[in-house]
């Protein structure tokens, strides 16, 4: 039998061995697979292209963030887990059909895993996850103002917008601002979208465990056979969690019955989930407020000592004296955050909106084409509303493309080692350039 030895406690190369093994050779404990094998029609790796986003966007990239009156329970003894409706639907006539199956002796009671059904994990609210981010941040931007001698810069609220600004840029390429972006890091989980459960809780980075408890058990057979039958596909990395497709023919019954039709996966991620971008700029602004007022609760004052400038009697010569200082006296004053979100126009907020997904995508679009976006922005708010320049603004930069590990970019870096030129840095500049064109071919 092979051996995985992945682990998350490996040094950085090993690391990448393993997961390179477990990713090629863990399918071939598998009946019928005879040879390396990265996903079968039940068993999928949401590593691979864009399926890391299924649940999260939309078809046109857009962020997205699932409906929770359309959220159900699985029911007794986990009452408090939830999925969407359809999703628990689907479960609970697959577990009826797995109890009636181990009744019968069909299902070893003895393997190491899979002899219930029971969801173990289900739904997580990724709004938590953001507010939980938020209230790290609150604390890291106190340390980077004094780090960095900004106090003495921020006055108010609007000169703490500067400062706010290069923290953003110091810290966004690595660390999402809006929820939009967040929504697209790895912070976020299939358990988030409500199309997702488990059935273990089993450490995720075990890769021996994968194989020993499930990949090469006759129960797994079952399960995965089970699991598709009823319109799940199976999360190659972690074995216990099932996904709903929402494009399987099993799965199409439950889709109709809880929402009243079924036209596949773009039906329902218009149906039951919401985009994010709607409530960007009030999320910003929240931000905003909590960053400034976190830093009046903290220095309420600053006291800014320079040396003064003099006259010396013999001379009109103004001098610097080290011995003659001069005081200023810096007093914040919080600020209500029912008033930041109206206290600044559309054009103030878009500005700082659009350079800061600028930054936190890293497309990294120029100085004129940002300006560009902004203006084109302010006129539809002018002409139209807000929501249509925020769809705008969105749909220059949520574009999955340009993430490392989507199909675009491994078909460049291919094209790219097929040529024998360049390096990654010039792969992924050449994707840059590449989505940002396509990004511009309307408006």
């Amino acid at each position: 039998m092979a051996t995985f030895r992945g682990k998350n406690n490996l040094p950085a190369r090993r690391m990448i061995i393993s997961r390179a093994h477990y990713s090629v050779h863990a399918l071939t404990l598998l009946n019928r697979v005879n040879g390396p094998t990265l996903e079968t029609s039940q068993i999928k790796d949401l590593h691979l292209d864009e399926r890391i986003f299924i649940g999260r966007v939309d078809n046109n990239n857009n962020p997205l963030f699932v409906r929770q009156d359309l959220l159900d329970s699985f029911g007794n003894p986990t009452p408090a887990r939830v999925g969407l409706r359809f999703v628990v639907d689907a479960f609970t006539d697959m577990k009826a059909k797995f109890d009636r199956d181990l009744a019968q002796g069909k299902i070893n009671r003895k393997a190491p895993a899979l002899t219930e059904l029971t969801v173990k994990k289900s739904y997580v609210n990724p709004f938590d996850g953001y507010d939980e981010l938020l209230k790290a941040r609150v604390e890291q931007f106190k340390k980077y103002v004094v780090v960095k001698g900004a106090l003495k810069r921020i006055h108010n609220f609007e000169s703490f917008a500067d400062v706010f600004m290069e923290y953003v840029e110091d810290t966004a390429p690595r660390q999402p601002i809006t929820r939009s972006m967040y929504f697209l890091t790895s912070n976020y989980s299939p358990l988030n979208s409500g199309l997702a459960f488990e059935v273990d809780t089993a450490p995720y980075d075990v890769d021996q465990y994968k194989a020993d408890a499930y990949f090469s058990q006759k129960n797994f057979e079952y399960f995965k056979n089970l699991a598709s039958s009823y319109g799940f596909i199976v999360d190659k990395n972690i074995p216990w969690r099932l996904i709903a497709d929402l494009n399987s023919p099993q799965m199409t019954p439950y889709i109709e019955n809880a929402l009243g039709f079924a036209g596949g996966s773009n039906f329902v991620l218009a149906t039951a989930f919401e985009q994010t971008y709607n409530d960007d700029i009030p999320s910003i602004a929240d931000m905003m407020t909590k960053f400034y007022n976190s830093v009046v609760a903290y220095r309420p004052r600053t006291v800014i000592r320079e040396p003064a400038a003099t006259i010396t009697p013999y001379s009109a010569k103004t001098v610097f004296n080290k011995c003659s200082t001069q005081t200023e006296t810096i007093t914040r004053k919080s600020v209500n955050p029912f008033d930041i979100p109206t206290l600044y126009d559309d054009g103030w907020w878009l500005d700082k909106y659009v350079h800061i997904r600028n930054i936190e995508t890293g497309l990294g679009y120029s100085d004129v084409t940002v300006k560009k976006i902004i203006k084109n922005a302010s006129d539809l708010v002018k002409r139209v509303d807000r929501l249509s320049a925020m769809g705008y603004i969105i749909s220059k930069f949520d574009n999955v493309e340009h993430f490392n590990g989507s199909s675009f970019y491994d078909i460049t870096r291919l094209g790219f080692a097929n040529e024998g030129v360049g390096l990654e840095r010039d792969v992924e500049a050449a994707v840059q350039q590449s989505v940002q064109a396509s990004n511009f071919v309307v408006y």
